[in-house]
C-alpha cells in the first residue's frame, strides 16, 4: 500500500466513498453532484454512479426540484452489512457524525 505522505502511513479510508456520499446527502439533501464529488475527492461521474447505487439499494430517493435533484435518505432502511444489520441508516449516520464531532472538537 502506498503512503500518502513521507511518514510511511498507509493511504486508505475506513469509510467507503458510498458512505461518504450518503453522509453528504444526509447533511445537505439538495447537494449537487459536483459538491459531493469535491467533498469526497472523487469525480462527478463517480459521484453520480454512487448516488445511483444508493438509490437502487433503497438507501435514498431522488426527486426533481426545478432544475436540481433533491435527495431523501431513508433513515429506516437497515444497514446491509452482516455485523451491523441491526442498525438503521439513521443510527449509523448519527454514530458517524458524533464521532466526527468529537474528532474535530
Amino acid at each position: 500500500m502506498k503512503s500518502s505522505s513521507g511518514n510511511g502511513a498507509p493511504r486508505f479510508s475506513l469509510v467507503t466513498n458510498h458512505g461518504r456520499v450518503l453522509a453528504c446527502i444526509a447533511a445537505d439533501p439538495e447537494a449537487r453532484l459536483r459538491d459531493m464529488a469535491h467533498s469526497v475527492g472523487i469525480t462527478e461521474r463517480r459521484a453520480a454512479h454512487i448516488v445511483g447505487d444508493l438509490e437502487r439499494a433503497g438507501y435514498l430517493t431522488r426527486s426533481r426540484a426545478g432544475r436540481r435533484n433533491r435527495y431523501e435518505v431513508d433513515g429506516a432502511t437497515k444497514v446491509r452489512t452482516p455485523r451491523m444489520h441491526t442498525l438503521t441508516i439513521a443510527q449509523l449516520l448519527a454514530l458517524l457524525l458524533q464521532a466526527l464531532e468529537r474528532q474535530l472538537g
